[in-house]
């Protein structure tokens, strides 16, 4: 087969859409030697997502600036010569084209500005609900990162359950406890770290729900809490009032854009997680905080509880008591602590990208060996 994965839209930085695709990408080397692989790049994202491997090529485009974006990649994916060669093309960010390839499915983490729109600016939910719908429609089949996001697509896009495959992301290996204590201090110094503090990571935005979060932390904070608590990420759409409320808090620490690097020893540094979002098609922090060793509280809402099973405590985003009692009980029960680092330890173990990456393999070999849509129509 000769595979093309479409990547040029996606940020020359890792957020949570980047390592997705850049992990695929090297567990599908190491799981199939046999098909080519063209990845479709940007100058500014290359680095992220080459590979290697003599299998995989990187093909470089060049995007233009919004709007005519859109319009081009619309062109680009159905008329390319680069991409008519191919037999199949996963596409890999939202919103999607309204026109596509023949055979060709695409990766769908969630469907946000559908369930939450007054978090987008209206043009851009109006032509993500139509970019959306109008794509997916067109598709061969669609992997979602979680039943939950299964669901969505079903209720709000009218996708039919039978063409959605549920596929998990996973962690990568180097989130893991860390034993080199002076690699956990550097990174402490590198952004100014207290010695105990409880972790958020994520982009800062009101989906997250850091309002929220800030709010419980000021209630403990009156009940004698001594953690600091260190938000850490770069700022999103509309988050002004979430750095104001966190720089009148006392013991709040803003971070800033952490280096993909220094992600698993941050986790290593931290005594808590908390993760209160309003809505995740997967959420990989509270994964890769376990994976590191850390207790975790996150959210019972959307996919979260698919994803953390019983190895977290779960709160209601929306109750600020809820939030800090979850916190007081995780930062300060050890044997419950004890007990949430092993179980978040195992749970995160059962998610593995080699096993992603053959289940991916499995659906492109489904939709291969489906007619093309010339040869159902005189079939029909």
């Amino acid at each position: 087969m000769r595979i093309g994965v479409h990547a040029a839209g996606l940020l020359s930085r890792r957020t949570g859409r980047e390592s997705y695709v850049q992990s695929l990408l090297a567990a599908l080397a190491r799981v199939d030697g046999e098909n080519e692989y063209h990845v479709f790049v940007t100058p500014s994202n290359r680095r992220l997502f080459e590979r290697p491997e003599p299998n995989f090529r990187t093909v470089e485009v060049r995007l233009p600036r919004m709007p005519t974006r859109r319009l081009w990649e619309i062109a680009y994916v159905r008329l390319a010569p680069a991409v008519r060669r191919l037999d199949i093309v996963h596409l890999m960010e939202s919103p999607l084209p309204f026109y596509q390839p023949s055979k060709a499915l695409a990766t769908v983490h969630d469907v946000l500005p559908l369930l939450y729109p007054q978090l987008f600016p209206l043009k851009g939910r109006i032509y993500y609900r139509k970019a959306l719908t109008a794509g997916a429609k067109r598709l061969r089949a669609v992997i979602a990162s979680s039943e939950h996001t299964k669901r969505d697509m079903v209720d709000h896009l009218r996708i039919e359950p039978s063409r959605i495959r549920v596929i998990y992301p996973a962690v990568d290996a180097r989130f893991a406890p860390i034993d080199d204590e002076d690699a956990v201090a550097a990174v402490r110094r590198r952004y100014n770290l207290p010695e105990r503090f409880i972790l958020y990571v994520g982009t800062l935005e009101p989906r997250k729900n850091l309002l929220r979060l800030i709010a419980a932390y000021h209630r403990l904070r009156e009940t004698g809490l001594s953690e600091a608590l260190v938000l850490a990420g770069g700022r999103g759409w509309l988050c002004d009032d979430v750095i104001d409320a966190a720089k009148a808090q006392e013991g709040v620490h803003l971070t800033g854009f952490i280096a993909d690097e220094d992600l698993p020893a941050l986790y290593n540094a931290a005594s808590l997680f908390v993760f209160p979002s309003l809505y995740e098609g997967f959420g990989s922090p509270p994964l890769e905080a376990m994976a590191c060793g850390l207790p975790v509280v996150c959210s019972n809402t959307s996919s979260m509880p698919e994803v953390v099973g019983d190895a977290a405590l779960l709160v209601d985003p929306e109750d600020e008591g809820s939030i800090a009692e979850a916190m007081w009980e995780a930062a300060h029960d050890e044997t419950l602590r004890h007990r949430m680092r092993d179980a978040g330890l195992a749970r995160a173990r059962l998610f593995s990208w080699d096993d992603a990456a053959r289940q991916t393999l499995d659906v492109y070999r489904e939709i291969i060996r489906q007619p093309s849509k010339v040869e159902a129509k005189d079939a029909a």
